[in-house]
């Protein structure tokens, strides 16, 4: 049975590329150019559309982050697109955002309780958004989790309908996408979309969602119709009045779920939580100079993967250094890692060093 399952679970990741039938005659095939062509029945006759993803990018997101005054991180990202590219960039998104720092009193979700709250929490949550000349940026609460806010940025063709440059357009670069937050960085997502007119034109409704097997399916390409690229985004809230083993407690527990993200070895994962534990142990008792040890170890730990860490990604990324390390954590994630734990260590007295940090 188990051998069954597995089957029909590996046929289900491959319906994209896949004939798939329903009703006879029924399909979702993925063509050469990537397109997806939808043959569906509509109670009379077969009708052929065709889906026009978004996802013909080769996006890089580069993240960029630096403590500030006030106590606060800005967040910066640059966005490229690869040469091979089909489609410009024209849709940017961060999800699962802790909180956003503005020059106004950022309204707490817990306020937004009518649409005129809510218009307003938007309105002065989206003035907060460093945004790109020719995009337009968009803060509100995440749909996905409503404890979180979402930023998005977005590049209308219509507002530039003499411009040549759409968006990020095959083999460029724009910066200056960002925010500024009193929290500390995690590993969050980018959602990447490509431009792409008209989508799915049908000259009736579609699939029937409630008869047609394929409508499902149309509706899992339709739902994720985006490219993900890792980043740097504020996960990891400070502890008011400060207190570096909870701060270190709430890092440990960010970090404990980048082994299922493939960013962490799980093996080199239970080594860095076993010094970051004893470290959180360390300042609970008091033991301030046995805590930056264990913090000391981890980064060092860290170093030896990963050189340079408080430079440019680029600086590193040679295939030298990546034959001559195992790479057991991602590079964005020791980056984030050493940062969240130098700043342990600079409000504990020790790291005077410069906090900016690139990716």
């Amino acid at each position: 049975m188990k051998a069954q399952i597995s089957i029909i679970t590996m046929l289900a990741l491959l319906l994209p590329t896949q004939l798939v039938f329903a009703y006879p005659g029924e399909s979702i095939v993925r063509d050469a150019n990537g397109d997806y062509v939808v043959t569906y029945w509509n109670g009379a006759n077969l009708m052929r559309s065709i889906f026009f993803p978004a996802t013909k990018i080769e996006p890089k997101a580069k993240s960029r982050w630096q403590l500030s005054t006030a106590n606060l991180i800005t967040y910066r990202y640059a966005i490229a697109n690869g040469g091979g590219a089909k489609q410009s960039i024209t849709s940017v998104r961060i999800g699962n955002i802790s909180r956003i720092f503005g020059s106004q009193t950022m309204p707490t979700i817990s306020s937004i309780t009518t649409p005129e709250a809510a218009i307003a929490a938007v309105q002065k949550m989206s003035k907060a958004l460093v945004i790109p000349n020719g995009w337009e940026g968009v803060a509100d609460v995440d749909p996905l989790n409503s404890s979180a806010l979402q930023a998005d940025w977005f590049f209308f063709t219509s507002n530039h309908p003499n411009n040549s440059a759409i968006g990020v357009m095959p083999g460029s670069e724009i910066h200056g996408f960002g925010y500024s937050s009193p929290d500390m960085p995690g590993i969050g997502s980018m959602q990447l979309e490509g431009e792409v007119e008209n989508q799915g034109v049908y000259e009736d409704e579609g699939p029937d969602p409630q008869e047609s097997a394929i409508a499902s399916q149309l509706e899992q390409i339709e739902k994720n119709d985006f490219v993900l690229r890792n980043v740097a985004s504020p996960s990891i809230s400070i502890p008011v009045p400060f207190d570096a083993a909870v701060l270190l407690d709430r890092i440990r527990t960010h970090v404990a779920t980048w082994p299922s993200k493939q960013l962490l070895d799980p093996a080199f994962a239970a080594q860095l939580d076993r010094y970051m534990a004893a470290a959180a142990d360390a300042y609970r008792l008091n033991n301030t100079k046995a805590g930056k040890e264990h913090i000391m170890t981890v980064r060092q730990m860290l170093a030896k993967e990963h050189r340079n860490l408080d430079h440019d990604e680029d600086d590193d990324d040679t295939e030298e250094h990546k034959t001559a390390t195992r790479l057991s954590i991602d590079r964005l994630a020791a980056r984030v890692l050493d940062f969240d734990l130098r700043y342990v260590l600079k409000r504990t007295g020790k790291e005077k060093d410069d906090d900016k940090h690139k990716d």
